[in-house]
């Protein structure tokens, strides 16, 4: 499997870079990748929801708590199911293509972000906007606030994923740049921090030291996914490929062995370690050796003349416009319905405690079952089929939730600074503009949108506040994102009275 780029042309101090010559057509989307894309996702949603359960506690109380995490059976499976290298090398495969795209329709950094933040923020906003107000009229009904407590984490946890996507988003030019003039340096510098990272904690046993690693391991496994995207359309060295997945693998057990990592790679994932590096270069080589095949059964089979190759092929283009459609609000809404089938299964446990069943069993426990018996194993199937159907119902549900376009959000911006001008003094008007350059916007924004996501991620979205601020926050973002489109007055024009002129304002 070569993985090698050639060289591009070198660009101008004040360009950016141009991608290499041999780019003569425009990246298209790859419906095997956008699958696996959508099968992470459900893979993460099927995790979560066996992972959650409740207990009723001595003095009958509903206690959330998190079961197989620390079972030899979920270890062993957490090396097949730890699908979140492979999302992020996806990612990276998906942001080099998007990038190109771009770039070949005569885009810039400002269109890229611009339609990422919209895709990523909107869905975060309307999460957090809605589960924060239901949040408050379960406290006004009298829900427990421990128990609201418990919730707002619960909903919180999954959007770590999305603040460090919107990050890296961001940055995609500035790593597509790096990988196009010095790719192996570029893997062996982001490898080296990744080491050094790992090495620091092991010395110091000041485990905190590794969160530092959110900046090396993700975009490490984004770079790799640059390289694949570059290496597609080459053919596949079987071998080179088995040999790279056995090599890290096996340098994975011998880490684990020697007690360097987890073996429970859910527990490196946070933070994220050399673990997760080795564990996602096997899942490339896989995804490399299977990538080919994957196509053809998603195209409805290699043998076009079979009965039936087209309506196979129908469904897998329906699977995949509905996960491409859908699969971000299914991963987003997925915990809301989980801890409100939780708490309603609760609740029924409470009013029947201590009614009979029969044969030496309670209705509590049928309703609520003991974690990992035999009747918990066997209801977990239904639990996962409730869920997924309800996911996907209120996925399709909250897609359909208006939301204000880029023309109208710019419009808003654009009267805003007006107001901020006209209650300023002509050079501090100078200087906001200059402050406001379209790239200084264009970090604001990503900055707001991270700092947004993190608010709900680290303190919660209750109580109301909390809701308050990060939206607040997500949507300043999006505000500013949707500025970077429209024209900005020119700055002769900013102290103009009438704000007659306008300049286009773009980044290179």
């Amino acid at each position: 499997m070569s993985l090698t780029l050639s060289r591009p042309p070198e660009a101008g101090a004040n360009h950016p870079p141009v991608l290499p010559r041999r780019t003569t057509h425009r990246p298209h989307r790859d419906r095997a990748i956008d699958l696996i894309r959508f099968g992470c996702l459900v893979v993460v949603v099927i995790l979560h929801s066996m992972m959650s359960a409740a207990v009723l506690g001595a003095d009958g109380e509903v206690v959330p708590t998190v079961a197989l995490l620390h079972t030899v059976g979920f270890t062993a499976a957490s090396w097949f199911f730890q699908i979140m290298p492979l999302f992020f090398f996806i990612g990276g495969y998906a942001a080099i293509s998007g990038w190109r795209r771009t770039q070949a329709t005569g885009g810039t950094w400002a269109d890229y972000i611009r339609a990422r933040l919209r895709r990523l923020v909107i869905p975060v906003a309307t999460l957090i906007g809605l589960a924060g107000a239901g949040l408050s009229i379960a406290s006004e009904l009298g829900v427990p606030a421990d128990l609201l407590a418990e919730a707002s984490t619960r909903i919180g946890q999954p959007l770590w994923f999305l603040a460090v996507y919107v990050g890296l988003t961001s940055l995609v030019p500035l790593a597509v740049h790096f990988h196009e003039r010095a790719p192996r340096r570029t893997i062996a510098a982001l490898a080296g921090a990744v080491v050094a990272v790992d090495g620091l904690v092991a010395l110091t046993g000041v485990n905190g030291l590794g969160y530092l690693n959110f900046l090396f391991v993700w975009p490490l496994i984004q770079q790799f996914g640059f390289f694949y995207a570059d290496a597609i359309h080459r053919p596949v060295r079987a071998w080179s490929a088995w040999t790279v997945m056995v090599l890290s693998l096996v340098s994975l057990g011998a880490l684990v062995g020697l007690g360097v990592y987890s073996p429970n790679m859910l527990i490196n994932l946070n933070p994220p370690t050399g673990a997760l590096v080795l564990l996602g270069i096997a899942q490339m080589c896989i995804l490399r050796l299977s990538h080919a095949s994957l196509n053809d059964i998603v195209s409805g089979g290699s043998d076009r003349t079979a009965v039936g190759h087209e309506y196979r092929a129908r469904i897998w283009e329906r699977v995949i416009s509905w996960g491409n459609t859908y699969g971000i609000q299914v991963y987003l809404w997925h915990m809301p319905i989980v801890i409100t089938l939780i708490g309603a299964l609760g609740y029924a446990a409470q009013l029947l405690s201590g009614v009979p069943a029969g044969d030496g069993l309670s209705a509590t426990g049928i309703v609520l079952p003991e974690i990992e018996s035999n009747w918990w194993w066997l209801t977990r199937l239904p639990w996962l089929i409730t869920v997924m159907g309800l996911a996907a119902l209120l996925a399709m549900a909250m897609s359909k939730i208006p939301f204000p376009g880029e023309e109208r959000l710019a419009t808003f911006g654009r009267a805003a600074a007006r107001g901020v001008r006209a209650s300023i003094s002509t050079s501090e008007a100078r200087v906001g503009q200059r402050l406001l350059s379209p790239v200084t916007r264009a970090l604001i924004a990503v900055t707001l949108a991270m700092g947004g996501i993190a608010i709900a991620l680290l303190i919660g979205i209750a109580p109301l506040i909390w809701t308050f601020v990060s939206v607040s926050a997500l949507l300043t973002s999006l505000v500013l994102a949707a500025t970077m489109k429209a024209q900005i007055p020119a700055e002769s024009d900013v102290l103009s009275v009438t704000d007659r002129g306008r300049a286009t304002a773009s980044l290179g």
